[in-house]
């Protein structure tokens, strides 16, 4: 018989999820709130910089109201609605975000 490693139950659901975007919390500017593709409520990180860091390439976007937003998973991104300057990020499971960015919407996902 084959010794089998033990998996813990919350690095498999870490495995099985898909980053969306990296925000501050605005209650404790030190700590974070991970966004997943198809889950509703952000998970809590301590550390905002180590979460930006352990999710590999983010890109940083200013929100509408041009203060310093979030860090967006590129791939997570379905597709980009052009209003301008505003650009409305809409994400592989059909939620959205508008951030302020006035490059070209090619420049915010893969498709």
């Amino acid at each position: 018989m084959r010794d089998v490693p033990c998996i813990e139950p919350s690095s498999f659901l870490f495995g099985q999820r898909k980053l969306r975007m990296v925000a501050r919390d605005a209650k404790h500017p030190g700590a974070a709130l991970v966004y997943w593709l198809g889950i509703a409520e952000p998970s809590h990180e301590a550390n905002f910089f180590e979460a930006t860091q352990k999710f590999g390439s983010l890109m940083q976007l200013v929100l509408p109201n041009e203060q310093p937003g979030v860090f967006v998973n590129r791939s997570a991104v379905l597709a980009v609605q052009d209003f301008g300057v505003v650009k409305r990020l809409v994400f592989k499971d059909k939620s959205s975000l508008e951030v302020r960015y006035n490059g070209p919407s090619s420049d915010l996902c893969d498709a």
